[in-house]
């Protein structure tokens, strides 16, 4: 707890303050330096934003400076909007907008575009419309197009960003899944500055804990999530990220680990200047207090934050209001007059067209007549046709079914014949006084569970032919790190699972291969690793398979071959079966590579 506080007070003491530091600019050169510093200045402390981003307006317009106008219009927008003040956001963003657009500058038109969708849905958050949300929708659509048509990666990864959150709030859990996925994609492999991968990272994690309840990976990327706040010294983004920590510490009953989460988010959303995320901090600490027992600071973080949220939303919620029963109106008035003329236009049509109906009707009810003959044989022949394929299709339904059942059973009984061998195998590494021999049968009693598991999960669900690797793969690297005694919040697991579904006769080679690297990487690499960590993706790129493993060891020393182990043997062995290619390399640590190209995953 003290540590914590401690960093938050170091973040605090390194904030410039508005008026200090920063002279006015003289020129077109200083203006851009500092529109630089104000624009990482909004994500630290939104008061000394606003009034540097004015400051930086008032000097644009003395030199005439028409990028410097319009940048500091969108980033005093943005400070604008994190205060609640979305009227005064949208002026600016408009300003911003045209001249943006008069300087031909698509990727500011992108980043305004992003702002406003930003505040609809921060409007539509305090007001409960979801007409706003859906709007600050539309908005973010239209800067993702135009980020794509540069490309231009940082306005494109924060319009993604932007619309999973709304689809979040839409819940739309799939589409927002999309959106952060290509995100992370897109941040990944350009680097773009200024980078969102923390913010990303965040969403991503609380989708997870949301929507799939899987709160250890999602724990790991709000962990990942503060590593890159901390490195932009990014009081926003932590903020946030504290925040969905300690929900999702109390989720999983770690009262303490959520009170002190909590109780760093408030402590930044206090500093932040942003009435929004004060109000969520304030919720996340009060139920984080309310289920540890603490019923009093929870009584009083509930009341503080009601009183902010009345506050805030009164007036703006008034207005919000009245300009949305005002646009209805304007709106039913306008379609009611296209109404009245179309009809118009319509009545005239249909006298026109009634003289010539009247001639063809006659030609038309014979012709009805013979079609209406035609029409009850064929459905008489189709009726018969019909109910010969559904007997068909009953009884391959059947079939189908019968078959599910022997080879769920079938997974069943290897399962229960490999834990008898795993059970064999442990009895006898405890008989033997042979350290070298019994770590040995323990490695096969780990093969052999690492193939039990693939077939217990397939005789628990209706896929009987195919695996879900990430259930799997997480519980199998996870109950290594158990059985090599490594804890769990003092280890950095990242497991980027994007292939979910894999044959039987694939799977199992990659379960044994990860068991093996994973084993080599738990007995050999964190020896004077003060934290260790393990990154394992599993992915297919360019329809191929891809499999990294990859360690924050020492690596591999020079010369060190490894060939003539058995693990190591097995898994050329195992890369041979499936078709792939493995490489080994020092990136600085140990990271090993299995690329199975795409013919072979279709031969496969």
């Amino acid at each position: 707890m003290l540590r914590r506080l401690l960093f938050v007070f170091a973040l605090f003491t390194r904030l410039p303050v508005a008026g200090q530091g920063l002279p006015a600019p003289t020129d077109t050169a200083q203006v851009r330096a500092q529109l630089g510093a104000a624009w990482r200045l909004l994500a630290r402390n939104n008061d000394s934003a606003l009034a540097l981003n004015r400051q930086l307006l008032r000097a644009s317009q003395r030199l005439q400076f028409a990028y410097g106008v319009a940048q500091s219009c969108l980033q005093l927008g943005t400070a604008l909007r994190n205060a609640s003040e979305f009227d005064s956001s949208f002026y600016y963003a408009r300003r911003a907008q045209a001249l943006f657009e008069a300087q031909h500058r698509p990727d500011g038109v992108a980043w305004v575009l992003n702002l406003n969708a930003q505040t609809y849905k921060r409007m539509g958050d305090a007001q409960g419309v979801e007409l706003l949300t859906r709007k600050g929708l539309e908005q973010a659509r239209q800067a993702l197009a135009l980020a794509r048509s540069g490309p231009y990666p940082a306005v494109m990864v924060s319009a993604l960003t932007t619309q999973g959150i709304i689809y979040r709030d839409l819940n739309l859990p799939d589409s927002a899944r999309a959106c952060y996925q290509e995100a992370m994609r897109v941040e990944l492999q350009h680097r773009p500055e200024p980078s969102s991968l923390g913010v990303v990272y965040a969403n991503y994690g609380q989708l997870l804990m949301d929507y799939d309840r899987n709160y250890p990976p999602a724990i790991g990327y709000f962990r990942r999530a503060l590593a890159q706040h901390r490195a932009q010294h990014n009081r926003n983004g932590l903020e946030h990220a504290y925040r969905q920590l300690s929900w999702a510490y109390r989720l999983q009953g770690r009262h303490p680990q959520a009170v002190a989460a909590a109780d760093t988010c408030l402590a930044l959303g206090r500093a932040i200047g942003d009435p929004h995320r004060l109000s969520n901090s304030l919720e996340a600490a009060c139920f984080a207090y309310r289920d540890a027992g603490r019923y009093r600071e929870a009584t009083e973080l509930m009341e503080e934050r009601r009183l902010l949220d009345n506050n805030t939303n009164r007036l703006e919620k008034t207005q919000a209001v009245a300009r949305i029963e005002a646009a209805y109106r304007l709106e039913k008035q306008q379609a009611r007059i296209a109404s009245l003329a179309l009809a118009n236009a319509r009545k005239q049509k249909v006298l026109l067209a009634l003289g010539v109906g009247l001639s063809v009707l006659a030609g038309l009810l014979a012709f009805g007549a013979w079609q209406y003959r035609a029409q009850r044989r064929a459905n008489a022949q189709l009726r018969a046709t019909n109910q010969t394929v559904v007997e068909n299709n009953a009884r391959i339904q059947e079939q189908a079914t019968r078959l599910t059942l022997l080879l769920r059973e079938l997974h069943h009984r290897v399962k229960n014949n490999l834990a008898i061998v795993s059970s064999l195998l442990n009895l006898q590494s405890g008989s033997l006084a042979d350290p070298v021999a019994a770590r040995a049968v323990r490695e096969g009693r780990q093969r052999v569970e690492a193939m039990g598991l693939i077939h217990q999960g397939l005789y628990q669900t209706e896929q009987v032919v195919s695996v879900d690797m990430r259930p799997y793969l997480t519980t199998l690297v996870e109950n290594l790190l158990a059985a090599y005694g490594f804890d769990e919040d003092r280890f950095d697991l990242v497991l980027e699972l994007d292939l979910p579904a894999v044959d039987v006769d694939r799977a199992v080679p990659l379960g044994l291969i990860l068991n093996e690297l994973v084993t080599n990487a738990l007995k050999h690499a964190y020896a004077r690793v003060a934290r260790p960590l393990l990154r394992v993706y599993l992915g297919s790129p360019a329809g191929g398979l891809l499999l990294e493993v990859e360690d924050n060891g020492p690596g591999r020393p020079p010369g060190y071959d490894t060939g003539n182990s058995f693990g190591t043997q097995l898994i050329a062995a195992l890369s041979q079966q499936i078709g792939g290619e493995m490489t080994m390399s020092n990136e600085p640590g140990a990271c090993f590579r299995l690329w199975v190209p795409a013919a072979a995953v279709l031969v496969g």
